[in-house]
């Protein structure tokens, strides 16, 4: 099976590299080149006819070749490719870092939501039957404080002690 026969190139992203196979490249080759160590680069394509370099600038403006051509079409193929690639969130950590920050909200909510509810059921199940439990007979008559005379210092003891 002659390589030609393929996709001129594979790429894919994974985790924090880019893989690209490079089937009509001379040589063909696989390509790995990872996006953490190496955040500051331009993709570019260089040559003339008959020999394309699809590479990367440094910030410095030094090119490095990845990948050498013979057909320009390939050459831009391949650049289409890993630019596409590398326009997609580049950052999925952040994806991550967003569903957990949803995950743990979603969570206070359901943990508030029980809380709330099961008070609300214990109120009403423990005051309900607690009302049936009590009548009017078992009831204390409520007491009367103890009479407070103007200009007559009263202490605290004697106000809240309870009648006999």
């Amino acid at each position: 099976m002659s390589l030609d026969t393929r996709k001129p190139v594979e790429a894919k992203r994974m985790g924090d590299s880019l893989v690209a196979a490079f089937h009509r490249a001379n040589p063909p080759l696989v390509w790995r080149f990872d996006l953490e160590r190496n955040h500051s680069f331009t993709l570019a394509l260089q040559g003339d006819e008959g020999e394309w370099e699809l590479g990367l600038t440094s910030p410095k403006g030094d090119f490095h070749p990845v990948a050498r051509f013979a057909v320009r079409e390939d050459a831009e193929d391949a650049f289409v490719k890993i630019e596409k690639i590398l326009a997609k969130s580049g950052r999925p950590w952040f994806k991550i870092s967003i569903r957990g920050v949803l995950l743990v909200i979603l969570l206070l909510i359901l943990t508030f939501l029980v809380l709330v509810i099961g008070d609300f059921v214990a109120k009403f199940h423990g005051g309900a039957s607690s009302l049936r439990s009590l009548s009017a007979a078992t009831l204390p008559a409520p007491v009367p404080p103890p009479e407070i005379k103007p200009g007559v210092p009263l202490s605290a003891d004697d106000y809240l002690k309870p009648p006999q």
